[in-house]
């Protein structure tokens, strides 16, 4: 099973922005551009075109693990995103079966 997550190139800069800090910045990267199908073919991460990442099931575990450690909590946490950005990686995260 796969799914589906469409990532702005404004999302995608906040993911830049947040880096080492928190596991949605440099672990959500890895994860997402290293592991992950990204439609347009041959679209650059830091280019201006929205892209829709196709997640393996493993890697969207992996996403939504790192999201509830990073708080210690069993809410899926996104430091530093904005509300929307957040309720969209929630979304996904809710969202895996």
């Amino acid at each position: 099973m796969a799914y589906k997550l469409m990532l702005t190139s404004q999302e995608r800069r906040a993911v830049d922005f947040i880096g080492y800090r928190y596991s949605n910045g440099d672990d959500l990267y890895d994860a997402l551009w290293g592991c992950c199908r990204a439609e347009p073919e041959g679209e650059e991460w830091g280019s201006g075109a929205d892209i829709e990442f196709t997640v393996p099931e493993h890697i969207a575990w992996r996403i939504a693990e790192n999201a509830q450690l990073e708080d210690g909590d069993s809410e899926y946490t996104f430091p530093c995103f904005s509300g929307d950005l957040t309720a969209k990686m929630q979304e996904f995260c809710w969202n895996i079966i």
